[in-house]
């Protein structure tokens, strides 16, 4: 029996290159590599369920399908599909490890000494 991920991955990836078909103002390519790197990220991710796998790789190929212009223009890449893959790989990770640190970040104590007031002043 298939996991459920690759089932995930199969319908999802028929649905893209359905959408890709349906509207041709879509880029097929940036699509595709979208759906890829989501798919890697997904199969990957062992400790999650399902939905939140599911929300993870719909979350990826929108990241990836939107970064790969921005990407293919800043980058020495020339086309959009490798684009998408890095974004798609690359964006999600690096965004939670920022949250993460953020999270963890005591701001408060860059501020410096003399700049705080006292609350009895």
């Amino acid at each position: 029996m298939a996991d459920p991920t690759t089932s995930t991955v199969i319908v999802t990836a028929a649905a893209g290159v359905g959408l890709s078909a349906m509207a041709p103002q879509l880029d097929g390519n940036a699509l595709f590599g979208a759906i890829i790197g989501a798919a890697l990220i997904a199969v990957n991710q062992h400790d999650l369920k399902a939905w939140q796998r599911l929300l993870g790789l719909l979350v990826s190929i929108g990241a990836g399908y939107v970064c790969a212009a921005e990407i293919v223009t800043q980058t020495p890449l020339t086309r959009t599909a490798p684009a998408a893959f890095i974004g798609a790989v690359l964006v999600v990770p690096v965004v939670l490890k920022t949250l993460d640190v953020i999270d963890k970040t005591d701001f408060a104590s860059f501020v410096p000494s003399w700049f705080k007031r006292d609350k009895g002043e």
